[in-house]
């Protein structure tokens, strides 16, 4: 290794502690960038939120792995393949809800999990491995950009900036629109408070009708009645029916302790001979750094907080940038090689 630049800052101000990404950094080993969901109810496991819990959880699995490899008192934690070792990592959370006393709670109801995405690069012989699963990111040499974002996050984008155009064409303040539109992007349509302007049943149908047809435009492939499921349900009611399962079409993978269909396990394989560079990140970062290193990818972070803080411009998200909160974790890892 010649250099290694990394950096990671949670979303919350003046709240460092609950930052849910992890990185990982075991130099002539592997590198590893973990992004903790961000909790839907208030669930703690050994004191953490279920994001940060999960987060923590697969950190301390990965290490643990790395440090196995080669080691013949550690043959069961030697690498097999990419199914083997997510179904680790994955155990390591289940394990994580059993020591604490809940996972027949956790296995019964999906909103009591804690989940995170994994961006795992490790050095095995000669070839360095990547095995993902979820949006984190990765860049090679550079210009090898290897990251996968799931549609589903499209829907509830969509739902979210149409519900923000349509209460500023109400004339509310920009505090109020964040403030409505999030409510129908988490809670859905179909949870809202009675008597709120978010549960105004002209005021829905409008905003489902043009979330439905942007959608149809942008995602043409996708069932109607699952755009219409995730608008109803919203994030906190809905979305955990997507996750890890194969018949939906916007089906999406996620560790939560409870199995990785191999669809969602995502890898790559390089000769380590052809890697100058390896750049992990997070999913906090909309829009990757010109160049290697914390200074050009931040300038990236920057500008696109200029352009589009509440993200419902070129950089469409399920949440903003708001007084209390950027929009999301953002962690980075670099290393060149030589």
């Amino acid at each position: 290794m010649k250099h290694l630049e990394a950096f990671t800052l949670g979303k919350k101000f003046g709240h460092p502690e609950m930052n849910e990404d992890s990185l990982v950094i075991m130099p002539d080993l592997g590198y590893a960038v973990i992004d903790g969901v961000t909790d839907r109810n208030g669930t703690t496991y050994d004191g953490m939120l279920s994001g940060r819990f999960a987060s923590r959880t697969v950190r301390r699995a990965v290490e643990t792995f790395l440090l196995a490899q080669g080691r013949a008192d550690a043959e069961h934690l030697h690498y097999r393949g990419p199914a083997e070792l997510i179904a680790y990592l994955d155990g390591a959370i289940r394990a994580g809800y059993e020591a604490n006393g809940a996972l027949e709670r956790a296995k019964d109801d999906w909103k009591l999990r804690g989940g995170c995405t994994v961006m795992l690069a490790f050095c095995f012989g000669d070839r360095l491995e990547v095995v993902a699963v979820g949006d984190s990111g990765a860049r090679f040499n550079g210009t090898d950009l290897f990251q996968v974002l799931k549609p589903l996050d499209d829907v509830t984008s969509i739902l979210r900036r149409e519900a923000w155009r349509h209460f500023a064409g109400l004339g509310h303040d920009e505090a109020a629109c964040d403030r409505f539109s999030a409510a129908l992007t988490w809670q859905g349509t179909r949870y809202q408070q009675e008597g709120s302007p978010t549960a105004d049943a002209d005021a829905l149908a409008q905003i489902e009708a043009r979330a439905l047809a942007a959608c149809r435009a942008r995602l043409p492939h996708v069932p109607e009645w699952e755009l219409l499921e995730l608008f109803h349900k919203g994030i906190a009611h809905g979305q955990g029916d997507f996750q890890n399962v194969t018949d939906r079409v916007l089906g999406y993978g996620g560790l939560d302790g409870f199995g990785v269909p191999d669809k969602y396990i995502e890898t790559r394989s390089y000769r380590l001979a052809d890697i100058e560079s390896i750049e992990l990140f997070s999913d906090g970062y909309f829009l990757p750094g010109e160049d290697f290193g914390v200074a050009s990818w931040e300038k990236s972070f920057r500008y696109v907080e200029e352009r589009d803080p509440n993200k419902i411009g070129d950089f469409l998200s399920t949440k903003g940038t708001t007084a209390a909160a950027l929009t999301d974790d953002r962690s980075y890892l670099g290393v060149k090689l030589r």
